[in-house]
C-alpha cells in the first residue's frame, strides 16, 4: 500500500499541573510549527483529552506524512534537528512527559 498516508502519534503532557499551560503553549505555538518546517509533514493536529482519565495522555499530536520515505527522512531534517535542540533546552522547564509514541499506516478512510 505505497500510497497510504503514514501518521506518527505522540502522546505527551506536562509532569505537573503548574507547568501545563506553558507546556501546551510551547508545544502548540513553537514545537509543532518547528517540526512542520519539514516539507514531508503534510498535516499536524493536536488534541486535548476530554475529561480527567489518568490512564490517557492529556495531549495527542498527529503528524501526517504522504510516504514512508518522508517519515524516514524526517529525523534527518534541519527542522527536526532545530525542534529537538529547542526541546532539549526547554524540557525541564516545561515538565515534558512523553507517555508513548507510535507510527501507523492508513488502512482505509471513510467520509460522510
Amino acid at each position: 500500500m505505497p500510497n497510504n498516508k503514514i501518521i506518527q502519534i505522540v502522546a505527551a503532557e506536562s509532569s505537573t499541573p503548574e507547568k501545563d499551560a506553558k507546556f501546551a503553549k510551547w508545544y502548540t505555538e513553537k514545537h509543532v510549527p518547528m517540526l512542520f518546517g519539514y516539507e514531508g509533514v503534510k498535516q499536524a493536529s493536536r488534541y486535548k483529552l476530554k475529561g480527567d482519565d489518568k490512564n490517557c495522555s492529556k495531549y495527542l499530536t498527529f503528524y501526517e506524512f504522504e510516504t514512508e520515505d518522508a517519515l524516514k527522512e524526517f529525523p534527518k531534517s534541519k527542522a527536526f534537528a532545530a525542534a529537538i535542540e529547542d526541546f532539549e533546552a526547554m524540557k525541564d522547564e516545561l515538565g515534558f512527559n512523553m507517555r508513548w509514541a507510535g507510527v501507523y499506516e492508513l488502512i482505509k478512510s471513510w467520509k460522510r
